[in-house]
């Protein structure tokens, strides 16, 4: 990520963590969450990854802060997926099987049925949601599953097909009953769709993500995909990347 971009994203952390930042803990249907800033005309929503070594998920935070200022009229909303917490107290009904396998058609549901309160709750705004890694898979599969429910989707180092995912990763019994590119076809043309992996991203290699934005561009999709060059799972070049072409969508 270049200099300027990293002084300014560290800039912008410091400003909306000030005491006036609008930030709020609360439940947005099945599942909880920290919600920054107060707009009306744009909801963007994050789906953390897996944190498969443990801890709280909290890293989406910070960048959903950036989001609220940087973005005029929104709501930026860093959701916890199914059975996570983020260190401070809050934590998201559902189970994750300690982790080994949130990609469940119930956890599918559940983050579902919470992006469609979001939708109720601000009929008149445009929703973007964006998911890394296992956030991702999960995304990828319910706008596939529930067509149109999500305007913009943003998938960052997608373990799409889980499959041959898993025949790499053998110790991980990730079910493949959801797995994303299984519903690829099912995408409404009206939903955008962009995916991007890091070149060097050892966990979710780019043609994971990229055979899926194939299936769906061949239905009709407005569907990209970016190869991040240089970028890991998520590190510094990735993380601006997606930042850079979040803030673009929400023009």
């Amino acid at each position: 990520m270049p200099r300027s971009l990293v002084l300014q994203l560290i800039a912008l952390i410091m400003l909306v963590s000030s005491p006036h930042a609008s930030v709020a803990a609360e439940s947005f249907g099945p599942l909880n969450g920290q919600s920054f800033g107060a707009g009306d005309k744009l909801v963007v929503v994050f789906l953390h990854g897996d944190v498969s070594r443990g801890g709280p998920a909290n890293y989406h935070e910070a960048l959903m802060k950036v989001v609220a200022a940087r973005a005029k009229g929104s709501t930026a909303i860093a959701l916890l997926r199914p059975g996570y917490e983020n260190g401070q107290g809050l934590k998201s009904p559902g189970t994750n099987h300690d982790r080994r396998d949130q990609y469940t058609r119930k956890n599918n549901d559940l983050v579902a049925q919470t992006l469609q309160s979001i939708r109720d709750s601000y009929p008149d705004a445009k929703l973007i949601v964006a998911g890394h890694s296992g956030g991702a898979a999960q995304l990828g599969a319910i706008i596939g599953r529930y067509p149109g429910l999500v305007d913009t989707a943003l998938l960052v180092a997608c373990p799409c097909d889980i499959r041959k995912w898993r025949a790499k990763h053998r110790p991980f019994p990730r079910s493949e009953k959801e797995s994303a590119i299984k519903f690829a076809g099912k995408i409404s043309p009206e939903t955008r769709l962009i995916a991007m992996t890091g070149e060097a991203d050892k966990v979710t290699w780019p043609a994971l993500a990229e055979a899926y934005v194939a299936k769906a561009r061949k239905n009709g999709v407005d569907a990209t995909f970016m190869q991040v060059s240089g970028a890991g799972h998520w590190d510094r070049q990735l993380e601006g990347t997606f930042l850079r072409v979040l803030l673009k969508e929400t023009r």
